[in-house]
């Protein structure tokens, strides 16, 4: 079975226990915790190596876990090692996240500007998102001046670039063409269903 379908078998038993336990932050927090465990080297040797005893793996898991974690994550760390899939946890806490995001009808979005912007800027290209993608946006914020201008927006597997760059790009191409602009970059900007935040 392919770790994809692996990860979300996990991450749907373990979303359907939470739900039903009302735990569904707490344990997203949890399965993050452990993946970002599993990850330590030290750590990821001893879970993975068949030569070390079991139990020898199990005490470390709960020297490590069981004052941290709920006991149904404690059962999944101790699970994920017991089969061996160790290396599947980070897709796991994934998978997980997209379950939760989903069934909150939210969505994330790594936002891009050239410039730092005020809240109400954030609140324009926030509400911007939410009425192109029918979700609650929950937003991250950074900076990156290669840009220029505008908005670059990832929601998931979509990109939404309003950047005054990625317009420059598209107007090059065009003068190389020899195709005729017929709208301006605000225009371009307004149709992938972003308002032009101010000074940006």
């Amino acid at each position: 079975m392919l770790k994809g379908a692996i990860a979300r078998r996990y991450a749907g038993a373990m979303f359907d226990l939470a739900r039903k336990q009302n735990t569904l932050d707490r344990t997203r927090d949890d399965v993050k915790e452990i993946a970002e465990l599993f990850k330590q080297r030290k750590l990821a040797y001893l879970l993975r190596e068949p030569k070390i005893p079991a139990r020898r793996k199990e005490n470390a898991l709960r020297q490590a876990l069981a004052s941290q974690v709920l006991p149904t994550s404690l059962n999944l760390a101790l699970l994920i090692v017991q089969r061996g899939l160790v290396e599947v946890m980070p897709n796991i806490a994934i998978e997980f996240e997209k379950l939760v995001l989903d069934y909150r009808n939210q969505a994330i979005a790594e936002v891009t500007t050239a410039a730092p912007i005020d809240d109400a800027q954030k609140d324009i290209v926030r509400r911007a998102l939410e009425h192109k993608t029918g979700k609650h946006i929950i937003m991250h914020s950074r900076v990156d001046p290669s840009i220029l201008g505008g908005v670059v927006a990832r929601v998931g597997d979509e990109i939404i670039d309003g950047s005054a760059r990625n317009r420059l790009h598209i107007l090059q191409q065009q003068l190389l063409s020899g195709v005729t602009a017929t709208s301006n970059s605000d225009d371009e900007f307004a149709s992938e269903g972003f308002a032009q935040p101010a000074n940006l």
